[in-house]
């Protein structure tokens, strides 16, 4: 018995163009390069769209599954773009327009700062393609939280902002090094968890891994967060977070990071991604959001910025 195929009906609906029709949330085991070059198997989440021409009812939906969980499976390596799944899916549906996304869970290796515990951090990680007849274009976002330490908090809390004059120039005539661990000391600030997003469209003569988004995002950061942290590791990093390095007995040790506004993590990350343009970039758009501690309402304080170039802005 032959089925009857409602979805290649030619009359009875409103002849319109529909630019994206498609399935979202398909979930399956997918294959990606991590930065040794090993292949690093993860849960993705699949959204996949196609065009369709006013002259048919529907796509085949199940071709969307099919096509992905075939392709997936024959594929000998990892995915570094979804070009060719897009490619595939362009093919199966005779479609200009293709658009998919596999969102995913991706662990990245991190050892305590002190101790040199080794742990795993869990990021989330996107790969993109948006294909328009031949031309593909091929995005990777990255997506982790770090830790914001307002600047102007530190100032108004600096031990050397609220001494009387005769106090601070009796902590003058100290030795050098007492008298610079006190002016560099305070009463605290408040600081807050800081999720840094960055989008860069790939393209680029060399190969750009999850891992090294990771490293530009984290170093962006007043100090970077861990899954496990030690006394000694907490140590440093809040002082990293307060004073832009920390102490180590009798030498201080300049860091990245320190007091940051929103403002100032989306600059440094957009400054690191602005040096890949052209070479393992074509485009990038950071935001950042900062979930406020000193608030009683769930105030986030966002920031973006963009090469703005072919991306979009979305915050």
């Amino acid at each position: 018995m032959t089925l009857p195929d409602v979805q290649q009906e030619k009359t009875g609906f409103p002849r319109m163009y529909i630019q994206k029709v498609g399935v979202e949330n398909l979930k399956l085991p997918f294959p990606v390069y991590n930065k040794n070059g090993s292949i690093q198997s993860v849960l993705a989440r699949i959204n996949s769209y196609c065009s369709l021409t006013p002259n048919i009812k529907g796509i085949n939906m199940s071709r969307i599954g099919c096509t992905v969980f075939n392709a997936v499976k024959e594929q000998s390596g990892a995915y570094t773009t979804l070009e060719p799944l897009a490619r595939q899916l362009q093919q199966a549906h005779g479609s200009s327009y293709v658009y998919i996304s596999a969102d995913f869970d991706y662990p990245v290796c991190q050892q305590t700062p002190v101790t040199h515990i080794d742990t795993i951090k869990i990021i989330t990680a996107k790969l993109t393609c948006e294909m328009q007849d031949s031309t593909a274009h091929n995005y990777l976002t990255v997506q982790t939280t770090e830790m914001s330490l307002c600047p102007c908090s530190k100032e108004m809390s600096l031990l050397k902002n609220n001494l009387t004059p005769q106090e601070l120039q009796a902590v003058q005539s100290l030795p050098a090094q007492l008298a610079q661990k006190i002016l560099q000391s305070g009463y605290g600030a408040h600081n807050q968890k800081s999720q840094i997003t960055a989008t860069v469209e790939l393209g680029g003569s060399t190969v750009l891994h999850i891992e090294d988004i990771y490293t530009i995002l984290a170093a962006s950061a007043s100090a970077c967060t861990y899954p496990i942290l030690k006394r000694p590791d907490e140590k440093q990093v809040t002082e990293i977070a307060y004073n832009g390095g920390y102490w180590d007995n009798d030498e201080f040790i300049k860091t990245t990071g320190g007091p940051r506004f929103v403002e100032d993590i989306a600059r440094h990350a957009a400054q690191a991604l602005h040096v890949l343009l052209d070479n393992q970039i074509q485009d990038y758009i950071v935001s950042v959001k900062n979930f406020e501690s000193i608030h009683s309402d769930n105030i986030v304080a966002t920031a973006q910025i963009c090469a703005d170039r072919n991306l979009q802005t979305h915050i």
